[in-house]
């Protein structure tokens, strides 16, 4: 698990501020890392950081939220299809949809993963 900082419980994403996301009262930054189980933050987004991410809640997760910042970017074709080989369907969005669609899934007890920026 190296470089990932994480919280263990059941999170909901609780608001944004300048510089991260707030998960149960605490920041998260600058990429946050988010399923119905857990919350985290990896010090970069690239796939190198991704590949520190062993997490058996992972595991679990089938469509994965790309939060790609203020506006939809499409992501670099090998780190979409680094996450496709971990068995996520993946979804980029603007971070404040991914945000929203995030605790809508998670709500709906869906087995729904974010990364966001």
């Amino acid at each position: 698990m190296s470089g990932l900082r994480m919280q263990a419980g059941p999170t909901r994403i609780e608001g944004r501020a300048k510089d991260g996301w707030i998960v149960a009262g605490r920041l998260y930054r600058p990429a946050l890392l988010v399923t119905a189980a857990f919350a985290g933050t990896l010090p970069r987004l690239d796939l190198a950081a991704l590949e520190t991410v062993r997490l058996p809640d992972l595991d679990g997760v089938d469509l994965l939220l790309l939060g790609t910042g203020e506006s939809l970017r499409r992501p670099p074709a090998a780190f979409a299809d680094r996450l496709r080989d971990r068995g996520w369907r993946v979804e980029p969005m603007d971070s404040p949809s991914a945000a929203r669609t995030f605790n809508v899934l998670a709500a709906e007890d869906r087995l729904v993963g974010a990364l966001i920026l």
